[in-house]
This record gives C-alpha cells, structure tokens and sequence, in this order.
C-alpha cells in the first residue's frame, strides 16, 4: 500500500511539474501550495553592480515562516541567472543559533522549486540563503517593457537603474514574486564602483568604501521598514548631489529629498519646490505619507519614471507636464504628481493580484484631478478630466486572475473617471472626500482585491454605487444613452433610453438643468430647444456616449 500511494505521488508530481513547464504565466501568477505555505517576513538583499559588463552577482537571504508543513517551496528567479548556492538556515533553540541544511532544487521556467531533506514546520520560522549572478535583462524601453538601464549622462558617467513591473522582481533578484506577500521590512546593500553613489528604497545605514579583490568599491546600505511590494525594490547608479528638506505635519517633520545628477541641480531646486504643496493636498485628501519613517525621496533616473516606494524614480527632464505636454494653464510635473500618488495607491494600497491593477492607477490617475482641483480649481480639474477621455475600450480593465495578466489600459482613465462618476452620483462631497480618505486609512499598508473594495464601497454607499463600479470594471465598452427627437405642431419631445445595461445600473443624467434617469426603457422630457441638442447632454458629470438614432427634426 505504501509503494502504491508513493507511486501516485511521484505521478502527480511529475504531471504537475510538467503543466508547469508548459505554462511559465501559471508559474508566476499562480498561487500554488508551493508558495501558500509560507510568508515571507524580510528580505536582505546583497548586490554587486558591474557596469562595464553588464552584470550583477550576490546574495539574497529570504526570512520566512512557515504556515503549513511541506518539504518544497517557490522562490522566483529567471532561468538565465547562475545559482551558485541555496542553503537553509533553521534555528536551533531560541537563542537564535542557526544550523545549516543542505537543499536541492529543480528549474522550471523562471521559478526555483527547493525542496527540503526534512519537512519545514508549521509556525517555525526560516532563513533561505541564495546567492546567484548573471546578466539582467536588459530594457527596451523602460518602465514599460522594463529591466535594467545601462545609460551613460551627458558627461559620460554611468546612470543606471532598473524599472520592473512588468517583469517582476525575480527578473533580477530570487524573492517570492507574487504580489500578495510583501515583506514586511528589507535591507538592501550594493557594491558599486568608485566614486559612484547607489540610492534606493528607504533610509541610507550605511556609505563607506571597501576592498574586494583588490579593487575598491562603494558600499552603500538602505533599510526598509514597512511593507513593500518586490517589484517596487529598485537602485540608482550615477552622480548625484542631494537636495533637502523638510514638510511639517503637525509635530512632525518628514524627511524629503531629491536626488539629482550633480549638473541638474538647479533645476531640481525648482522642480522641488512642487513637493510640500502636494504632500499637503495628499495628506488633506488621504492621511499622512504612509511611509513616514523612511522618509520621501525623488531620484533622477534613466528613464522617464516609477513610483518606487519612497525613492520615486524621476525621469521628466525637469519640464511642465508630461514631458512638455499639458492641457493649458495646468502645469504641474507630471511625473512627480503621478508617481508620488503611488506611495497612497499602489504601494500603501496594493493589489493582491496583477488582475487587479486598476486599484492602482484608477485611483491614482483620480488623484491628479483632484490635486489639480485643489491647486487650479473645480473647473481646471473638468479640463484635465477632458484630457482623460483617451480610451479603446478593447477589454475590461481587470485582467484574467492566476496568469500574471493585467486588465485594459483604459484602467487609467476609465478608473479615475469611474470614480468622478461615483462622486457626482452622489452629490454629496463631503461624504465622497470623507470615504476616500477612509479608504485609504482602512487598507493601509495592505494588499486588497477588486471583490473586497466594491464590498467596501457597497456598505459605505450603498449597492447603486457598487452596481455603477461593476458595470465600468467588467465591460469593455462604457454606457451609450441613445435618444430620438419627436417633433410635434406644439411642441418638441426626446425619447431617451439606455442602449444595453441592466436593472440594476443606475445613472441620473444632466440635461441642461433637469435630471433624467435613464433605464432601458423608452422614456421622454420635453424640450424647447432641439439646437446642438447632443451638447446638452452633460459630458462633465459622468462617463458615458451619446447616440442618436434619428434624425428627424
């Protein structure tokens, strides 16, 4: 009996790694035993940056505790990386002494599967210690089609960075990449050449040289000491001079900084002297800056930008806008007001899964109406809105869960205008600003998912206003109210209905100063006027089109 039960384990791990092979986004995007049967606690990451060559070598110790017993867990890394070593460290006792353990472990795709001569047990915690080396991919056009930088500045410095959201973490370092288990608190120290600096997340422990080998390098320390997601860990290589300061909240003060290469100084003062004013209208709006103690940080990077966890990567080339471009009379950095909306969406409210990516940039794109509202006024906010309006409607904008696959990328716009469309029906703005803040208080430093915020905004607003973020979230296509005009010896009449929604989607409509509410009925108001009657529906109030379905006048 025990040979037979052997043999049927044997066959469904076989057939199971086989699947995997044969399915690298599963592996990724998957939450197998693999990887539920541990949390990770912290990382500390070691790192030598080689330039010249393009390559990186050193060692990540990952602290974790077990939750269920097994003999094999997932760690992340991309097949082409070298791993020199894997050993596991258990404690002995609790005076903290370690015993080390050998391990083996098998490739499947960009995955390390270690398994285990003994079973890791349940509410014991570990210490996993990877070291590896290789040449990382590198980007063809970061932060998009992200991964490493290898750039020279203008006085032909090394300037390098690493942008990867898309690829993930494991695309340069062994982590448990999946979005749902943040460490709660990292270490990272790099080695880089001489006379370079290294700037990342946190706050700086450590900046001193040493020898290895007989070469000299710079050791630079950084310690993070909240929860962040691994795609959010990142470097900076170059020649920089640092920019400080200070925003006071209260009794408290928080560091800011601004990393600048060392011949963009003065354009850096200037460009900073946006952040206290934001941090105030985000604090207004959402609570304190969320990662309080390691302070806020911009850092002039090789490409355009990313909102690193307190070390935002700035790429804007110190211009108004969108590199240059803006609607008119609203020119605030785009870079620094979008990215640093990511500390509140994104890194301090986080998605479990990358299905979910709208909670990150359908809030934040929000975000930047509101700071333009709070900065230029109601009326400058609905143009930016206008500015907005780009989208395909392909595909909803919450992807396939499980695959590692984000939604359309309408979930930029079509989610910030979601959310303006929530707020005007309500009509109630000081319910709407009070939820928004509570929102982010509730899910601080937490990773959510789209069915826990729709039930959040369900007790807090009611089920109409889970009904209209649903039908925006899940359809590709947005509302068309179709109408036809009538006319008559004594008057003129608009027939009106929603082309396709259900019972349940709610949605008054402004035209001119009446309020209609449209269903999927025949319905009708009474007009005086037929002229550009298309313009009198009110674009300004929520997101829908318009279709006219005769042309009888």
């Amino acid at each position: 009996m025990k040979k037979i039960l052997l043999v049927l384990m044997l066959f469904i791990a076989t057939n199971s790694f086989a699947i995997l092979t044969t399915n690298p986004d599963s592996i990724r995007g998957s939450l197998r035993p693999e990887r539920l049967c541990y949390d990770v606690t912290s990382y500390d990451l070691s790192i030598n940056i080689d330039p010249e060559k393009k390559m990186i070598s050193g060692q990540n110790d990952i602290y974790f505790t077990v939750l269920e017993n097994s003999k094999t867990i997932q760690i992340d890394l991309f097949r082409h990386f070298t791993v020199e070593s894997i050993y596991l460290y258990a404690p002995i006792d609790s005076s903290g002494v370690e015993e080390e353990f050998p391990v083996e472990f098998k490739k499947i795709e960009d995955a390390l599967f270690i398994s285990f001569l003994d079973t890791i047990r349940e509410g014991l915690s570990y210490r996993l210690k990877i070291a590896y080396s290789g040449y990382p991919n590198v980007a063809k056009k970061a932060p998009w089609d992200g991964g490493f930088v290898w750039d020279k500045d203008s006085m032909d410095r090394h300037f390098c960075g690493v942008a990867c959201e898309g690829w993930g973490a494991s695309s340069w370092w062994p982590c448990k990449d999946h979005l749902y288990d943040e460490p709660d608190s990292m270490k990272l120290t790099f080695f880089v050449p001489e006379g370079y600096q290294c700037i990342s997340n946190g706050q700086l422990t450590d900046a001193s040289q040493i020898k290895l080998n007989n070469k000299t390098y710079e050791k630079y320390s950084w310690k993070v000491t909240y929860p962040i997601n691994t795609y959010n860990v990142s470097f900076y290589l170059g020649s920089y001079e640092k920019i400080q300061g200070w925003y006071v909240s209260g009794n408290d003060s928080l560091k800011t900084e601004f990393y600048a290469l060392d011949y963009n100084v003065d354009k850096a003062k200037s460009q900073f002297q946006q952040v206290n004013p934001m941090l105030k209208i985000y604090e207004d709006l959402f609570g304190k800056y969320p990662f309080w103690n390691d302070g806020f940080k911009l850092v002039e990077a090789p490409y355009l930008g990313m909102e690193h966890q307190s070390a935002i990567a700035y790429g804007n080339q110190y211009k108004k806008g969108y590199l240059g471009y803006h609607p008119e009379g609203i020119e605030f950095d785009y870079i620094i007001i979008h990215e640093s909306g990511h500390e509140y969406w994104g890194n301090s409210v986080s998605m479990e899964d990358l299905a979910d990516m709208w909670i990150h940039e359908g809030f934040c794109t929000y975000t930047e109406v509101l700071y333009t509202e709070k900065m230029y006024g109601y009326e400058a906010s609905i143009n930016y809105l206008r500015s907005q309006r780009r989208m395909k409607n392909d595909k909803p904008i919450i992807g396939e869960y499980g695959i590692n696959e984000e939604g359309s990328g309408d979930m930029y716009c079509k989610g910030s205008w979601m959310l303006h469309t929530v707020r005007n029906f309500l009509d109630n703005d000081s319910l709407w600003f009070a939820t928004l803040k509570e929102f982010h208080m509730y899910f601080e430093l937490s990773n959510t998912n789209t069915e826990e915020v729709l039930k959040w905004f369900e007790i807090k607003l009611g089920n109409d206003v889970k009904n209209l973020m649903i039908r925006y979230l899940y359809q590709a296509d947005i509302p068309v109210l179709q109408y036809e005009k009538k006319k008559f010896l004594w008057f003129k009449r608009v027939n009106y209905k929603w082309k396709a929604e259900t019972q349940n989607f709610n949605l008054p409509i402004r035209v001119n100063d009446e309020i209609i509410k449209p269903t999927n009925e025949w319905q009708k108001i009474k007009l005086k006027n037929f002229k550009k009657l298309r313009k009198q529906f009110d674009w300004k109030f929520a997101l829908y089109d318009i279709e006219q379905l005769s042309k009888e006048d």
